[in-house]
Parts: C-alpha cells; structure tokens; sequence
C-alpha cells in the first residue's frame, strides 16, 4: 500500500527548511574588539561566550557555544573579514559553527577543529584556498538529532567533505573515524588520511552505521536489462527533516538511496507501478516489528508499507524506484489476557 504527500505540500515544507532560523541574529551579531589589540568577544545569552584572537596570521576561536552564521551580504561583521588568515584553530569547547562563519577566506590553508563540533552548513568553509587541510580532531562524537532522525556531528563533518570531495585534504582522528564517514557517503572521500594510523578506537555508543540490505524485484521487470540497486547512506539534512516531519510514532532504523537502471540509464520512474523486496538489516530484525519505508524524490513523499508477513524483508509497491528513502518501524506489543495488538497507525494519520 503507498500513501502519498502531495507535491505543494511537500515544497512548502522544503521551503520551510530552506529558510535559515537565525540569519537576523547572525546579521546583527556584534564583536566588541579590546582596545589595542587583535581580540573580539561575542556573547549571545548564558550559552555563547567566544573569544576571537589573531595572532600573526593564526585566527583562535576559544571560549564556549556556537559560533553565528552569516548571510553573504553581512560578512563583513565578521571581525576576520577580509584577513590574510593561513590557519584557524577552533576549541574543542565550541558546539557549532555556523554557516558562511569562514566562507571566502581564499588564503585559509589549514584548519584544526574537533570533531564533536556540529558543522551547520557546509557553506561554513566555502572558498578557502585549493587543498586546504582540515584536520578534526578526537573520536567524540556529539549527537545533534534533527527532530527523532538520529544525526551527530561527525555526519555534518561528512557532509561538508562530500560537498568539497576532491577540493580540500582531511584528517580525522584514526581508522574508526575514517570508517564512520567512508560507510555513509557516496562517492568514498578522496585524500581522506588518520591523523593516528596505528590506533582504531570503537564507540560503543556510535557503532558504524552500516546496514546492508538486498534489493530484488517481486513483480516481472518490464526491460530484462532492469537492475534494482540499495545502499545504506545518510541523507542531507534537509531530507532527515522531512523525514522526521512525517515519521509520527514510528521509529527510524536507517536510510537508504534506492534505484533501478537499465541498458537506457537511472529510471526515475516506471510506466506501471512494480513490486519489490527489500531484506531487513539482522539489526533491525524482530518477531512481529512492521516495517515501512518513507521515500523522497521527485517532488512527493511516498510512505510504502509492508505487503509480507516476513518479519525479514519488506515488500512494497512504487512506480517511482529511483529515490532516497527512510526505513522505520512499529512494535506490537502483547497484553495478557487479550489478541495481540498492534500499534501501527498510518503515518499521515
């Protein structure tokens, strides 16, 4: 069965997320320097207070909260602004950083920054000099879930190398680290490099996310050429947030990008409906748990629910194959005395 979420209101949800939530705070945002000398502080609440200090060509940002973001026709507020800066170092007490903080900074060659730090957008770096370094430090990893969507720090860190992949060079702490980010993108990250190659720490609490699933198709393809393709990869923010906004009391597993390509090419869509089968992660697997699947593309959000009893595979129905897609779950749950009931409502409900 597939639900549909119609185009407007799709796009305006979009659009909603498109707009940034503090541009005017980020436009209005005042460095007081210290009298003779090349310091600035910047407070905002009891959460931000931030110390900027230029040394030489070396920018310092200490202190502790989130470092605004700018739009492009406010940059100059930046006390930086237009500074022959080579290297900028970022406290690890820093949370996050904002979008356009460090943009257009053409001379910027290295840049050292934890790797708990949330990366807003990955416009934060835009325009530093061609193969500049970035070099994230540490294995801690901060969550910053976008709504029930599980999405840390080391994902925005992701998104920001995929969005400058062949463009800059990156460090990350050891192996475990590279690992994280190599299993959620894709292309892989190319000059990608440990800072530590001889030590590989595990998080127990951030496992790698990787949960490999099959796809195959149930109902005859139409082309004999038709292959049915799925990966486990994270998806941008913008695409979590919708998937959150339509998620309801169910629980997300993962995310997936889906396609079917032939001898012609990708094929976006179908000209009838088909059926497929998708195997569920081990990790995911339980006695009775429905699973769904939230699928964004092409303008609308499809909610394609489980046509089997299989509690290992989800078989679903979509003229539309070629999408990114969310898959999530309900539990039943047994009472004593009574049938089972089971506590699937419909998404859009």
């Amino acid at each position: 069965m597939k639900k549909l979420l119609g185009i407007l209101t799709i796009c305006a949800l979009i659009a909603s997320l498109a707009v940034p939530s503090n541009v005017m705070a980020a436009t209005n945002s005042t460095w007081i320097q210290e009298s003779g000398s090349e310091t600035w502080r910047y407070t905002e609440g009891a959460e931000t207070e931030l110390i900027a200090k230029l040394q030489g060509d070396t920018l310092y940002i200490q202190g502790h909260g989130a470092i605004p973001e700018y739009d492009r026709d406010h940059l100059g507020n930046r006390p930086w602004h237009n500074r022959p800066i080579r290297s900028l170092v970022i406290a690890d007490s820093i949370t996050s950083i904002g979008a356009e903080s460090f943009s257009n900074m053409k001379n910027l060659y290295h840049v050292t920054m934890s790797a708990g730090t949330y990366i807003e957008n990955p416009t934060v770096f835009a325009g530093a000099a061609p193969e500049c370094t970035f070099e994230f430090t540490g294995t801690n990893i901060i969550s910053h879930n976008i709504g029930n969507v599980p999405y840390t720090s080391l994902d925005s860190i992701a998104a920001f190398m995929q969005k400058y992949n062949g463009v800059y060079r990156y460090r990350l702490a050891n192996y475990y680290m590279i690992d994280w980010v190599q299993n959620s993108v894709s292309p892989k990250i190319d000059n990608l490099a440990p800072l530590d190659a001889l030590t590989t720490y595990s998080n127990p609490n951030y496992p790698i996310p990787n949960y490999p699933s099959n796809l195959e198709f149930l109902s005859p393809r139409p082309d004999s050429s038709m292959h049915a393709h799925i990966q486990c990869r994270q998806q941008g923010t913008a695409a979590l947030e919708v998937f959150s906004i339509v998620l309801g009391d169910a629980t997300y597993a993962a995310a997936y990008n889906m396609s079917v390509s032939s001898s012609k090419g990708m094929v976006t869509k179908t000209s009838t409906p088909l059926t497929y089968v998708m195997t569920i992660p081990a990790a995911f697997q339980y006695p009775g748990r429905q699973f769904s699947l939230i699928q964004l593309g092409n303008g609308v959000v499809n909610i394609l629910e489980d046509e089997d009893i299989n509690d290992a595979t989800l078989t679903f129905t979509t003229d539309y194959p070629t999408a990114a897609c969310a898959l999530v779950y309900r539990d039943t749950i047994s009472l004593p005395g009574t049938q089972d009931l089971l506590i699937q409502q419909s998404i859009m409900e």
